[in-house]
């Protein structure tokens, strides 16, 4: 080892010896953060010291993953076990492990570290699980993520890229790179149920719509292209035979690689089919650090998941809690898939939106929450953390059976459980910890709730609106969910659509697809969502074939809310990266890129409605109206909105809602969507007073985001 080295592990270990004994902290990152600082070589130094090392990264299991193929591996294995992912983690872990006699690495990596890590540490392999939208004012837009990680790879040619080949986000990255690939995938369908919102299932060269085989969930599946044949690639490693079993999966993996297959098999006695991809995943990730197959069923038996993932804690009066961790839509559906298998009956959900869970909370209107309604006995859904008002507000217009309740705590919750009964809790990023923390203390010292009767319950009743008399039901027209559903758009539709039915005013809503004909003759409201560079690319193309009749309906007067991406849509021009495409020429702006992103929770002074509009923003797009259009409103943010010069955000064009602002929008601000339905009814020559509704969380959830932008004024 170099002197400059010997000099940043020294530095390290003081840290850790600081961090632990003055602080009164775990190590943590402390130790490679101190190193690196003083030497931005030290995983490459110490790396060169293993014989093999393999990277974990993705967005969804890394953590498992991870340290079951260290498992696996056996002794003599350095590694991140605590999930500190980040370069400093990495390094921390190495300087720890050094004089230990350690020869293989097994590292969890944060995808944007990737690039950082690779041509350092030079690993054998790297083994990418998936890619699904998380922490998007962080990571941004998915194109990024899948950017930096093709970089990674190109800068450590010699290592081997196992990758998720179910996933096409994944393997357009093993397209892009010369390194040799691995791909493995689940290879026969499973019959689950397939998400609602999926990432991105539109072709890698053509940027056409996919066509699946079959879909386990998000975009994860078999699929072809049916204009240029792109299509999955043949698995190197494939799991069949899938079979749920009453303590969880069994099924086989085949190892395809030679003339012969050889078939492992595999019993996991974890639920929810992404421990299928993720204890694939760990084998091969074995199979690349130099690892047995033959001992790894025993390394899955003994495996128990870190920081309490999936835990079951017992408590008083027979209750028991289980922890579950999901910081995103794909985490939070493979949650609520295993609810619904064990038929739960107490549900508590705890948001967070700090730094590390992205202070974007508009992905939870893309959780699947609708399919707990056919719970036989759901009694209760209890909602905690900052951004608990938001999620009760989602809670509420998923209509489930059962009452809402906001909690302060893990224990405030088991306060509504009955004796003998299980609580589910899931909670994102920084909530988590807290969440196992509270349990493991409740277990040891007991919660006293044997001497208390749990809170009672009461079925959500709302009484029959006296229904409004219309010739046909208000038609609301959501224009290419499939392609624009990055911020949580569901949600105003949603909000739309509840907000009629729970007035009595007939509704329906139309979704138009990719490749659908476009047919506005009798729409009332139309939705236009945003979505990533490449989705938004292919609906402006859609669109741009069909422009005289989006343009007609917007010049009859017709009622259309368009958000960030869609928003730009309706302009002149708006930027891909370095590319001026062509927009739609309906509304007289445009937009070009800025140097950074405008990034924020946001209000708006409008004339739309007496309270402030809240929302947040995530764009680098910067949209100047022309002199005949007029601003949605005033930005109270300084720095905010279509440009963050002029203090103007959004559009007002008669009928047409044009914003940057997602979260999303309609949920939290009743007053823009009652807006847009009156103006739906006056057009259709319907002078109607809307009936005052019961909007006490709403309002909850609209004055916290409120109280977060004005903080963010000062």
């Amino acid at each position: 080892m170099n002197p400059r080295s010997r000099i940043a592990c020294l530095a390290g270990d003081l840290a850790h010896w600081g961090t632990v004994h003055v602080l009164h902290r775990g190590g943590g990152n402390a130790p490679g953060a101190v190193a690196l600082r003083l030497d931005p070589g030290i995983i490459g130094e110490l790396g060169r010291g293993l014989e093999r090392s393999v990277v974990v990264t993705g967005t969804n299991g890394k953590t498992t993953t991870t340290g079951l193929a260290a498992d696996a591996l056996g002794t003599g294995v350095v590694c991140n076990r605590a999930g500190n992912n980040m370069e400093s983690g990495i390094a921390a872990a190495l300087i720890a492990a050094r004089g230990t006699g350690a020869r293989t690495g097994c590292f969890e990596c944060d995808e944007l570290y990737t690039v950082r890590v690779l041509p350092r540490l030079r690993p054998q392999g790297l083994v990418l699980l998936n890619l699904f939208r998380d922490q998007l004012d962080r990571y941004g837009e998915i194109d990024h993520t899948q950017d930096v990680i093709a970089e990674a790879l190109r800068r450590s040619p010699e290592t081997t890229l196992a990758y998720n080949a179910d996933d096409p986000l994944c393997a357009s990255i093993a397209a892009r790179v010369d390194n040799a690939g691995l791909p493995f995938g689940i290879d026969e369908p499973t019959d689950t149920e397939s998400d609602r919102i999926s990432d991105s299932r539109f072709c890698a060269r053509c940027n056409a719509p996919l066509d699946y085989e079959y879909v386990h969930y998000g975009q994860l599946g078999a699929y072809r292209c049916p204009e240029c044949g792109w299509a999955r690639p043949e698995l190197a490693f494939a799991a069949v035979n899938v079979t749920l079993t009453c303590g969880g999966y069994e099924f086989d993996v085949e190892d395809r690689r030679g003339e012969k297959v050889v078939r492992h098999h595999v019993r996991t006695r974890y639920n929810g089919l992404y421990m299928v991809y993720n204890v694939m995943a760990a084998l091969v990730a074995c199979l690349l650090g130099g690892g047995d197959a033959a001992g790894f069923q025993g390394a899955l038996d003994a495996y128990e998941p870190a920081s309490g993932r999936g835990k079951t804690f017992s408590l008083d009066g027979g209750r028991q809690a289980v922890s579950m961790l999901a910081k995103n839509p794909a985490g939070f559906n493979r949650m609520i898939a295993q609810v619904r298998a064990e038929q739960g009956r107490y549900l508590a959900l705890f948001l967070n939106d700090n730094d590390a869970d992205g202070h974007d909370v508009s992905w939870i209107w893309d959780i699947d929450l609708e399919r707990l309604r056919d719970l036989p006995d759901l009694r209760c859904v209890l909602v905690g953390g900052t951004r608990r008002e938001d999620m009760a507000v989602r809670v509420k217009y998923a209509e489930l059976p059962c009452a809402i309740e906001l909690i302060d705590s893990v224990e405030g919750a088991l306060r509504h459980v009955e004796a003998g009964e299980k609580l589910h809790v899931v909670a994102n990023y920084t909530a988590f910890p807290p969440v196992v923390t509270e349990l493991e203390r409740l277990c040891k010292s007991g919660t006293g709730l044997d001497s208390q009767s749990a809170a009672s319950v009461s079925w959500i009743e709302r009484d029959e609106p006296r229904p409004l008399a219309l010739d046909r039901p208000l038609r609301i027209v959501h224009l290419y969910p499939d392609a624009l559903n990055l911020y949580g758009d569901g949600g105003n539709i949603a909000s739309l659509s509840k907000r009629c039915e729970w007035r009595g005013i007939p509704c329906r809503v139309d979704q138009v697809l990719m490749g659908d004909e476009l047919d506005l003759a009798d729409a009332d409201v139309v939705l236009l969502g945003g979505g990533a560079d490449r989705d938004q690319l292919a609906v402006c193309h859609e669109l741009q074939g069909q422009r005289e009749k989006l343009a007609d309906y917007v010049a009859d007067g017709g009622v259309l809310l368009a958000i960030c991406g869609g928003y730009q849509l309706l302009g002149h021009s708006y930027m891909m990266g370095a590319e001026r495409i062509e927009g739609l020429h309906i509304l007289d702006l445009d937009t070009t890129a800025g140097n950074t992103r405008l990034i924020g929770n946001v209000a708006v002074d409008s004339p739309l409605c007496e309270a402030p509009i809240v929302g947040f923003e995530n764009h680098a797009g910067r949209t100047v109206l022309g002199a005949g259009e007029k601003p949605l409103g005033r930005a109270m943010v300084h720095g905010s909105g279509n440009n963050g010069e002029d203090g103007g955000e959004g559009v007002l064009h008669d009928g047409v809602v044009g914003t940057y602002l997602h979260g999303p929008i309609l949920p939290k601000n009743p007053g823009v969507t009652d807006w847009l339905i009156a103006r739906a009814l006056e057009r259709r020559g319907l002078a109607v007073d809307l009936a005052a509704l019961d909007d006490d969380l709403e309002v909850l959830a609209h004055d916290v985001a409120l109280r977060i932008a004005e903080r963010d004024r000062r």
